[in-house]
C-alpha cells in the first residue's frame, strides 16, 4: 500500500493515541517524514536522548510500513481516511492553518472533512454554555448568521447548546467550522448527526484526535484550544462560573486573541462567567458594530499577505457599495463616522464595508481611521 507522508503521520498518531507532544517533538527532531522514514538507530538513539521519549512503538510503525506489512487495524485507518475522503495536514504542509503554527502547542496531525477547504479565511470563535438560556441561544443564531453573511467563518465545538446555535446561524448565511471533541470519522453528540452531515456540505470539520476516538473527558478540553487557536476574536456567548466554555476563553487568553463577552445582568446566574471575564479585561459586545470595531484593531492586511497565493481571500470582487466607499478615502484617515455622514449610511453599514475592504487588501488602518492602499 503506497502512502503518502500525511498518512504516514495519520498512523504515527493512532499508535500513539494523539501523544501530540511525543509525535511533534520526533518530527521536529527529524525535519520532515521522509527523514523519519529513513532515521538510523544513530539519529533515533539521539532523538530518545534529546527529548527522553521512547521511540520503541515509532521505529515498529516506520518498519512495517516501510516494509509493506500493516497490520489490518492500521490498514482499516487508511481505508477510513481515503473513504470519506479526510484531507490529513501536518505543519510541513502549506493548507495548515497559518494561526494554528502560532499557538504554543499546534497539532502534528489535524484531519479536516468537508466542503471548506480555506482554513486562513478569518474565523470568529463562538463557545458558550450547553444548557443555554433562549436568549443566548437567539443570540449565538442571529450574530453568526451576520458574521458569515459577511465572508466571516464562525467557528465552534458543535456541542449542545450555544455551540449549535452557532454553526446553525453561520449556515443561514455562509460557512463554518466545527472542531471536533473526537476522531474526524464519528459524530458526538450523536442527535447532531444532521448538523454535522450540513456542516460538510457549507463548511468542514475538523479534529487533532486520531481516527477511531471516542469522547471522553480530556478530549473535549484538548479540542477547545484549536477553536480558539483558529480564530481571531473569541466570543463567549453565555456561561455560568466553573463552564467548560471558559476552558477557551483561558487558551484564547494563552494564544493572546481578542476575547468579547456578553454583558449579562448580575441576577442572570448562567451569564456570571462572562461577567467574571469582563472584569479580566475582556471587550464587551452590545452590537455587531463591537465585533466589526474589534476585528479593525487586528492587523488582517499583514496577515493575510502572508498566506499562499491558493489560500488567499484578496482576490474577490468588491460589491458597488465597496467600490464607492473607496472612492471616498485617500491618504487622508478618515474615521467610519465621517465616511457615514459622506454615504448617508449608518456607522454599522460602513465598518461592515470596511470590514470587506481590509480583507481585500484595499484599505487599513491608520491613526484614528482608514487610508486606501
Amino acid at each position: 500500500m503506497d502512502l503518502s507522508e500525511q498518512e504516514v503521520m495519520a498512523l504515527l498518531h493512532s499508535a500513539t493515541r494523539g501523544n501530540d507532544p511525543s509525535l511533534a517533538a520526533a518530527f521536529m527532531h527529524f525535519g520532515n517524514v521522509s527523514a523519519l522514514l529513513a532515521g538510523s538507530a544513530q539519529e533515533w538513539a539521539a532523538f530518545e536522548s534529546d527529548t527522553g521519549a521512547s521511540c520503541i512503538v515509532y521505529k515498529a510503525v516506520l518498519q512495517r510500513i516501510c516494509s509493506g506489512r500493516l497490520r489490518p487495524e492500521e490498514r482499516q485507518v487508511v481505508d477510513l481516511l481515503r473513504d470519506l475522503d479526510v484531507q490529513v495536514l501536518i505543519p510541513s504542509d502549506a493548507a495548515y492553518p497559518i494561526l494554528l503554527r502560532q499557538i504554543p502547542d499546534p497539532p502534528p496531525v489535524l484531519y479536516r472533512r468537508g466542503i471548506w477547504q480555506d482554513l486562513n479565511t478569518p474565523q470568529i470563535a463562538m463557545v458558550g454554555a450547553r444548557k443555554a438560556s433562549p436568549q443566548a441561544q437567539k443570540l449565538a443564531q442571529t450574530f453568526a448568521r451576520d458574521l458569515a453573511a459577511n465572508g466571516l467563518v464562525v467557528t465552534s465545538g458543535m456541542a449542545i447548546g450555544i455551540d449549535a446555535f452557532a454553526h446553525i446561524g453561520a449556515l443561514e448565511s455562509g460557512h463554518t467550522i466545527a472542531v471536533l471533541g473526537t476522531g474526524i470519522d464519528q459524530v458526538y453528540p450523536k442527535r447532531h448527526h444532521r448538523l454535522a452531515q450540513q456542516i460538510l456540505e457549507r463548511g468542514c470539520l475538523l479534529s487533532d484526535h486520531p481516527v477511531g476516538t471516542g469522547p471522553a473527558h480530556y478530549t473535549f478540553p484538548k479540542r477547545n484550544r484549536i477553536v480558539s487557536g483558529l480564530s481571531r476574536i473569541v466570543i463567549v456567548v453565555e456561561a455560568a462560573r466553573n463552564s467548560g466554555s471558559l476552558i477557551t476563553a483561558r487558551h484564547a487568553l494563552d494564544q493572546n486573541k481578542e476575547l468579547m463577552v456578553f454583558p449579562w445582568s448580575v441576577l442572570h446566574h448562567q451569564g456570571m462567567g462572562c461577567l467574571d471575564l469582563v472584569v479580566d479585561g475582556a471587550g464587551v459586545i452590545r452590537d455587531l458594530q463591537d465585533v466589526w470595531l474589534a476585528l479593525a484593531k487586528t492587523d488582517l492586511r499583514l496577515e493575510l499577505q502572508s498566506m499562499p497565493e491558493d489560500q488567499s481571500v484578496l482576490n474577490i470582487d468588491l460589491s458597488p457599495d465597496c467600490k464607492r466607499l473607496l472612492r471616498l478615502m485617500g491618504d487622508t484617515p478618515v474615521s467610519s463616522v465621517d465616511l457615514s455622514a459622506r454615504v448617508k449610511k449608518p456607522v454599522t453599514w460602513v465598518q461592515e464595508h470596511l470590514l470587506e475592504l481590509e480583507l481585500a487588501n484595499c484599505i487599513t488602518v491608520s491613526g484614528f481611521g482608514y487610508v486606501r492602499l
